[in-house]
């Protein structure tokens, strides 16, 4: 009896420590400009991707302080609010006690545990980030060495200088091995990237025994990177480059060619959702099992199905739904759930919000002018965007806190988009999806001159130079309630939002 009462204490002891070292809080603390918010990438979701963010508010001092429970070294994506091309990344243990800054020349500082990995790691990865995916060709191109060589030498010196870390005792093992899974991923993206660009190139040119040839050895290539580094490895998710690599790399331009889903006559649709969605859907469940599943499915949706690309997918509502019933508590639920059920919404014609207005006959209004005499009586924000602008989104942000500041001053927001139109109502769904509450118009050609020469106006008023023939978006004015423009260029949301003032 008492031999089981000491063997049941050990084990509980046993299974204290165990969890005790697994499971520690990470904190990562700093300063910034109070405001602004922090957004980081969620560490408990097993895919590091910058689109799957949280938010951190810091105090009236501009102080944060994120507390995490982490069960192994991960890697964070940060950003803060209103940057939208300044993210950092940040490899973090458990357990670990870190203080961040951002210096004058928009670099990450990181004081903490592994400090000399981090630096070390944030050029590496900055570097990274400057060659355009056509560049890595000549990046690689050497007279001694294939590329693969190359690739492989790159990546091992890389890796050394983090072994000298190691080694100088500068770096925990756990560290370096977390760096090691990211490097093998990072490079392994890259060749599979040119590889794939050899393929588009073959495609592209006239079928001859030589091109077969070349197709049949570059396919081979590619499955040798794919049998090396498996997409599934548990230990590859963990790299801020898997989501390319599992998704981009492999499922849209991998498996369409070896399934011989893209030929030489539907080339250039290669990774057109519109076209491809469902098979790439088909490839996921048939390449990705258990625990991996689920954030393919996650990134398939939120980065092809509309919630962050250019214009909504409708194809992507079978398997958003398929999603939520085969994981109804999913943790990636949140950063893509709301926007797809207002688009299921808009598809289906149910419980679509009132607030959101579309001008009739829009088609048949051909001036800006015409267009707000129709609206006379009413102060308006107008917000003119396309779906293909990405800073235009991304001012979609802050619509629920300007909106706040639009009522104080009674004014409505105005949404002129410049989208064409097409079958799927693409535009229309996308404002749903953004839930942009108030009256919303679509510009026509004859529209869209008008607005030319109105930009024009304000921006080049010198007879003997040359006139500007387009405009930058978005672009955004201020009308007060008998029409006339009180501002030509007003404030963005963002700016109205931090300052809580519509105007100067």
């Amino acid at each position: 009896m008492c031999r089981n009462v000491l063997f049941l204490f050990v084990f509980l002891i046993g299974l204290f420590f165990i969890s005790s070292c697994t499971n520690r809080t990470t904190t990562i603390s700093g300063t910034i400009d109070k405001q602004t918010k922090l957004l980081y990438s969620n560490p408990d979701l097993a895919v590091c991707f910058d689109g799957f963010l949280d938010t951190l508010v810091p105090d009236d001092q501009g102080r944060f302080e994120l507390r995490l429970d982490l069960k192994e070294g991960r890697f964070i994506f940060i950003r803060t609010s209103g940057s939208r091309y300044n993210k950092y990344l940040l490899p973090v243990q458990p357990g670990e006690k870190y203080e961040i800054s951002i210096d004058e020349n928009n670099g990450l500082l990181a004081y903490g545990p592994n400090e000399a990995g981090i630096k070390l790691y944030q050029s590496v990865w900055n570097e990274g980030l400057r060659p355009m995916a056509m560049d890595w060709r000549a990046v690689f191109e050497n007279d001694t060495f294939s590329r693969d060589e190359m690739i492989e030498k790159v990546k091992q010196e890389e890796l050394t200088g983090f072994k000298k870390l190691l080694d100088n005792k500068k770096i925990t093992r756990s560290f370096y091995k977390l760096i090691v899974g990211d490097r093998d991923c990072f490079y392994a993206s890259i060749s599979a990237g040119l590889y794939l660009q050899d393929m588009l190139k073959i495609y592209r040119s006239p079928k001859t025994d030589n091109s077969i040839l070349a197709e049949e050895n570059t396919m081979k290539q590619l499955q040798n990177i794919f049998d090396r580094y498996k997409p599934d490895d548990k230990n590859l998710m963990k790299s801020p480059s898997w989501a390319k690599y599992a998704l981009f790399r492999y499922i849209e331009f991998y498996k369409q060619y070896f399934t011989k889903h893209i030929n030489r006559d539907n080339i250039e649709s290669l990774i057109n959702a519109d076209s491809h969605f469902s098979f790439w859907f088909e490839q996921i469940r048939q390449s990705f099992r258990g625990e991996t599943l689920e954030p393919v499915l996650a990134l398939l949706i939120y980065r092809d199905g509309g919630v962050s690309s250019n214009k909504l997918v409708k194809a992507s509502i079978p398997v958003f739904q398929y999603f939520k019933e085969k994981y109804p508590e999913s943790p990636y639920l949140p950063y893509f759930q709301s926007p797809m059920n207002r688009m299921l919404a808009f598809y289906t014609g149910s419980e679509l919000d009132p607030s959101i207005r579309f001008i009739e006959s829009g088609d048949s209004i051909d001036s800006f002018s015409e267009l707000i005499s129709q609206l006379k009586g009413k102060k308006l924000y107008v917000d003119i965007w396309g779906n293909w602008c990405a800073y235009c989104r991304e001012e979609f942000q802050y619509k629920d806190s300007l909106e706040v500041i639009l009522k104080q001053n009674n004014v409505i927001p105005l949404y002129i988009s410049l989208d064409e139109v097409n079958q799927d109502k693409t535009w229309e769904a996308l404002v749903y999806a953004y839930n942009l509450r108030g009256i919303h118009f679509r510009a026509n050609r004859a529209f869209i001159d008008d607005l030319r020469k109105l930009y024009r106006d304000e921006k080049n008023e010198n007879p003997g130079g040359n006139e500007k023939k387009s405009f930058s978006i978005p672009w955004y004015m201020l009308i007060d309630e008998n029409g006339n423009i009180l501002e030509k260029q007003a404030r963005r949301p963002s700016e109205i939002v931090a300052t809580k003032r519509l105007s100067d």
